[in-house]
């Protein structure tokens, strides 16, 4: 160990075994007190398969070229430009899966590939262009067994690295991100998130699963793959070239995002957690969580397969959630915000739902979610609010988005119009509406128009804070009027606030 190490840093030539004797008190102090730092040091020149295009001395090549460049406060801004997605995916799940990655990617804007197991069976039909453009993974990873698949998504990291190592100028890359090819990502939110951070530094960005059996089988400092998580460049540098050493050692682990954390955690880089990436280890009706989101920018949403469609308005999975990705392109930075109004008002998730309670309820209820979803994978990283599907007196009047316009009065040329309609459940159980005199009053609403200003993406850079909202209805007719911005300071959203 002490040879390589010399070996790296220098080596001491040709001195004098005698000096290195009479130093070996003081040199084994030195191996102890900074032994993290020879690890890093001998890691990349000596890791098994790490040499190559995309090896250690590679990354050391980068580094020096890209710590000369200095930290310039001139730089621009992060941009989807400065992004590469990598989104892992097979030959046989493409053809069913691509319809949810196609409702976010943007040829000629998105840069990345889906990478895939073997090549599509093209002859008959040509790899569409609305899709990202694919790539085989040119690593064997057949002797993991049953492992392969997860050890080959654990490699698109560097493979992605591999693919653009030396791209430089207008076409720089600063963050690598990681998906499957059923998770939806919000381009412009995610932007948003990235643009928080220095690009530079050694950054692990996503979030943990929302089921504490899911974190604890796994990991609560995982970044869980199928919400995605994003990597910076400098990270993705070191984490190239130690990635075939670390799947050798964590071989028998679950899945690839297990073998990218624990490889991370071999490194020193710690996951930076953001709430708004979403693995959606939930079964049945997510409406609850999505109508309760924090106050952080909606990132990306996965799992859409694995429950029910998350809007009546769809009759597939699919469907569904291409609403909310198409209001989101109108004003992506207040997706699935909250605002609560009083006095005859609507708690409202903005381009998805709202809801309109009959009796009062404290914003610090509202912020928790309703249990609409199976308690299966319970329990949770969050709180939550009863749902009572057989007592229609204990449950709220639900609207869900039925369009979303762009405001077009030269007043309000940064503006947005969403609209919701009432939703009265099929079912037997839920269907029956309560008989009491308030909530017959508020039946009365078929229709909620909410209207705001664009919210600026940069907002996400100041301290979080939700909106404030104010009605307009005077208990006739069938439409609410919701008016969303910014809260006054001092101004309160409470119960019988004045």
């Amino acid at each position: 160990m002490l040879r390589k190490w010399k070996a790296t840093v220098g080596g001491a030539g040709g001195r004098d075994l005698q000096l290195l004797r009479h130093r070996r008190v003081s040199s084994l102090s030195l191996l102890i007190l900074i032994s993290p730092f020879l690890a890093y040091v001998v890691f990349f020149p000596v890791s098994p398969g790490s040499g190559g295009a995309c090896g250690g001395l590679r990354y050391h090549q980068w580094w020096r070229r890209h710590d000369s460049m200095g930290r310039s406060s001139a730089r621009a801004p992060t941009s989807l430009s400065h992004i590469v997605f990598g989104i892992g995916g097979s030959a046989r799940t493409w053809a069913h899966r691509r319809g949810y990655v196609e409702l976010w990617w943007r040829p000629g804007q998105t840069r990345g590939h889906v990478w895939l197991d073997e090549e599509p069976p093209s002859a008959s039909t040509p790899w569409p262009a609305t899709s990202p453009p694919y790539r085989v993974s040119s690593t064997d990873t057949s002797r993991y067994g049953r492992r392969a698949a997860a050890s080959r998504m654990a490699r698109i990291v560097a493979d992605s690295f591999a693919a653009v190592a030396n791209v430089t100028g207008e076409d720089e890359v600063r963050w690598f991100v990681m998906g499957d090819d059923d998770t939806v990502f919000f381009p412009e939110n995610l932007v948003a998130v990235l643009r928080k951070y220095d690009h530079e530094q050694p950054y692990y960005v996503g979030a943990p699963s929302e089921s504490v059996r899911q974190n604890t089988r796994h990991s609560y400092g995982m970044a869980f793959g199928g919400g995605g998580f994003a990597v910076s460049y400098p990270a993705a540098a070191e984490l190239t070239g130690v990635i075939d050493g670390c799947i050798d050692r964590y071989r028998d682990m679950y899945g690839s995002d297990e073998r990218v954390h624990a490889c991370l955690s071999e490194l020193g880089i710690p996951l930076t957690r953001e709430p708004g990436f979403h693995q959606l280890d939930l079964h049945g009706d997510v409406y609850g969580l999505l109508s309760a989101h924090p106050v952080a920018p909606l990132v990306s949403l996965h799992h859409l397969d694995h429950i029910q469609p998350i809007s009546p308005h769809g009759q597939t999975s699919l469907d569904a959630v291409r609403s909310l990705v198409d209001a989101a392109r109108l004003d992506p930075a207040r997706s699935l915000q909250q605002a609560f109004c009083y006095h005859d008002g609507p708690p409202v998730a903005w381009g998805y739902a709202a809801q309109l309670y009959p009796w009062a309820v404290s914003v610090h209820q509202l912020e928790a979610p309703l249990h609409t979803f199976s308690p299966d994978n319970g329990p949770f990283l969050f709180n939550t609010r009863p749902w009572r599907p057989d007592d229609a007196c204990a449950r709220p009047l639900t609207f869900f988005l039925d369009r979303a316009r762009n405001e077009t009065g030269v007043a309000a040329a940064a503006a947005t119009v969403t609209e919701y309609s009432r939703h009265v459940a099929g079912d037997k159980l839920t269907a029956k509406e309560c008989d009491k005199p308030s909530f017959r009053l508020a039946a009365a609403v078929q229709t909620l128009r909410v209207l705001g200003p664009k919210m600026d993406p940069a907002d996400w850079q100041r301290a979080p804070r939700r909106d404030c909202c104010e009605t307009a209805w005077d208990g006739q007719g069938s439409v609410l009027e919701v008016r969303i911005g910014r809260c006054r300071k001092g101004e309160l959203a409470a119960v019988n606030a004045p």
